[in-house]
């Protein structure tokens, strides 16, 4: 793939990446961020939804998949998928017409997409968030005995956060339990503003704990690559 191609492929996956700033374009493995100026994706989809992009954000920071918000909007899920194709297709239709992208790379790139439909739709991105992110990041860099600086400095030269715990002397065991009570703490708060129920708590923080191993063994290059 040239140049061209990964810069309209990674605008394309914007949509792919709406789930709560997980950052990156989940299906082209680009460097496209949500809610950029201009970039298809979030709005659409909220759009479909009948929420605003803050309204969407927030239920999928809470755990919930785009599938189950569609259905507490009354929308079929489906109709989502339909919502989600269509705009990464026009999208796609504009770069080739502008010459930045053929017709046979857009095939293959729709042809992926619609693939990875359904596991998009129905994929929980839980508050954890990417690796040092905003919504642990504080709880981790305290943990490990360095500044949040530091910490985005180590995960830059493409180090796993076991890897940083492990030089710093830290036990990932303890590394694992700080994600989780930092995460709990903000879900607690959640609870007690009546944003979140209980039971839906439960649900994030299992889904949080089953995913452990793989948030604090993923790198940044393997976070691209993915």
């Amino acid at each position: 793939m040239n140049g061209k191609s990964k810069k309209v492929f990674a605008a394309a996956g914007v949509t792919l990446a709406v789930a709560a700033g997980a950052g990156g374009a989940i299906a082209a493995g680009g460097k496209g961020r949500p809610g950029r100026a201009g970039a298809p994706g979030p709005a659409v989809i909220a759009s479909y939804l009948g929420l605003t992009q803050a309204q969407l954000r927030e239920q999928l920071r809470a755990g919930k998949t785009l599938a189950q918000i569609a259905v507490a909007q009354g929308k079929s899920v489906s109709g989502l998928e339909d919502a989600i194709y269509a705009d990464v297709q026009a999208h796609l239709d504009q770069a080739v017409a502008n010459g930045r992208l053929t017709a046979a790379r857009e095939q293959a790139i729709l042809a992926r997409l619609k693939a990875r439909l359904d596991d998009l739709v129905n994929h929980s991105f839980p508050a954890f968030g990417r690796p040092g992110g905003k919504r642990f990041g504080a709880a981790v860099a305290t943990y490990l005995g360095v500044t949040q600086a530091e910490l985005r400095t180590e995960l830059q030269a493409g180090k796993s956060l076991a890897q940083i715990a492990t030089e710093h002397g830290k036990t990932i065991a303890g590394l694992k339990s700080a994600i989780l009570d930092a995460v709990k703490a903000r879900l607690d708060k959640a609870v007690t503003n009546g944003r979140l129920t209980a039971a839906q708590e439960k649900t994030i923080l299992d889904r949080l704990s089953a995913h452990l191993d793989q948030v604090v063994n993923r790198t940044r290059a393997g976070a691209r690559a993915a």
